[in-house]
């Protein structure tokens, strides 16, 4: 029997070309204009318009640069439709609202994509589009209504997938149809999150890995701010640690849902196999309860498949669930060897949108549900506009959105487990 899982790396197949390094941390200033808890791409993205506006900025991120999410996640992005659809989201918020999301949400992929070349960053970014597979006839006319509605709304191309034409855009027999998107795309997120790190020092900003803050006080008009290596003065503090939120700001802890997100890749495959099952080559996803994505891997010679595990932070548990949930998707890979496996953090909100604004004087950009790549570029640039002063370009139909808590809840998801079983347990009967 072939043991698929013998050479495989415990790390994410992106650290290959866009390598972590040591790195020693800089001496910290004894003050700053902007203090940003997280280098990811929010708080990069809120340090670049910042220090482009002349402000001093120092980025205190808790473990090495590019640590987080931010160089593991699927290197996907979208416009993130809201979890509840179109019409879901126009019963909240109402017609006008909802519609202003909607044409906003339409735009992150063009964001990603200027900025990319406004700062000449070489990401791998393609434009490549999506295909999202129903598991089910049902979901098949759900998708109908859906599409109708966004292109009503928002003019986004995309069109229906027929059950027989399927084998267009993937290689399986799996779904009962299905819905191709035009806008979406792909990058290697840990060189797009490389080459955000060289803009942001090329700008001025001290990036200071290793350095964990332990306590934000508010001190006169700005803050003082205790980190693992001294502390220092700021005027203003901008919290941007989406899955990773901790302690030290409990009131965006409670709103925060952080869930595992695994992924694995394949050893590089034949071209012909590539051929049979991503012949279009896109940003793939399907209908199932225990929500996937897939994708070839910029070069196109390998398949990287993620979703939620029930394993926590164990890659060679949870390799098995996602090769399993790979299989039903594509049974042509059993004998396929896993070349990688790892994890990371995100964030989801309970009411499954990003939010970003102020809260007793501390910024913050978190809750991207998932589809991080893209939003937390966007509002992160938003937030730096915020925090400037400057209303036009820092606003967004995003703004005062209510960010609710749950009573009982503190920012500890002991439930998941629970409900990515339930779930597991749908799609496997059917429901």
């Amino acid at each position: 029997m072939i043991d698929v899982f013998a050479d495989m790396r415990v790390k994410p197949y992106w650290w290959e070309a866009a390598p972590r390094r040591d790195e020693v941390a800089p001496e910290l200033p004894s003050e700053v204009d902007v203090l940003i808890v997280g280098a990811g791409y929010s708080g990069l993205c809120t340090a670049r318009v910042l220090a482009k506006a002349g402000h001093s900025v120092v980025i205190c991120e808790k473990d090495f640069t590019g640590y987080g999410a931010s160089t593991r996640n699927g290197g996907m992005l979208g416009p993130s439709f809201h979890t509840l659809g179109t019409r879901g989201l126009t019963a909240i918020y109402g017609e006008e609202h909802a519609h202003r999301m909607l044409m906003e949400s339409v735009g992150f992929v063009d964001f990603v994509r200027d900025l990319v070349t406004e700062e000449n960053i070489s990401c791998d970014f393609q434009r490549t589009g999506r295909f999202r597979g129903a598991a089910k006839p049902k979901h098949y006319d759900v998708m109908a209504r859906e599409l109708e509605y966004q292109i009503k709304v928002t003019g986004i191309k995309g069109e229906l997938v027929s059950k027989e034409d399927v084998r267009s855009e993937i290689g399986t027999d799996r779904f009962c149809g299905g819905i191709r998107y035009d806008v979406d795309a792909g990058v290697h997120p840990g060189k797009y999150h490389d080459g955000l790190v060289q803009v942001v020092r090329e700008a001025g900003v001290i990036l200071s890995p290793h350095t964990e803050v332990t306590n934000i006080k508010s001190s006169g008009t700005g803050y003082r701010v205790a980190t693992s290596r001294g502390s220092l003065r700021a005027a203003q503090v901008a919290v941007c640690t989406n899955g990773y939120t901790g302690k030290i700001t409990p009131w965006l802890r409670r709103r925060v849902i952080p869930i595992r997100s695994s992924i694995i890749a394949t050893e590089e495959l034949d071209t012909e196999v590539m051929q049979q099952v991503m012949p279009a080559r896109r940003m793939y996803g399907d209908s199932r309860r225990v929500h996937a994505y897939y994708r070839p891997s910029p070069d196109g010679r390998r398949i990287l498949f993620g979703g939620r595990t029930t394993s926590g932070d164990e890659p060679c548990r949870s390799a098995k669930q996602l090769r399993a949930s790979m299989l039903d998707v594509f049974p042509a890979l059993d004998r396929v060897q896993i070349s990688h496996s790892w994890s990371g953090l995100i964030a989801y909100t309970f009411d499954h949108l990003p939010h970003l604004g102020q809260h007793n004087g501390l910024w913050f950009s978190m809750g991207y549900c998932g589809s991080g790549v893209a939003r937390s570029s966007y509002f992160g640039t938003k937030l730096g506009y915020k925090m400037l002063g400057d209303a036009e370009n820092g606003r967004t139909a995003y703004d005062a959105l209510a960010m609710r808590a749950k009573p009982l809840y503190t920012g500890n998801p002991w439930f998941m487990p629970v409900v990515l079983e339930y779930h597991r347990l749908m799609d496997r009967i059917g429901f």
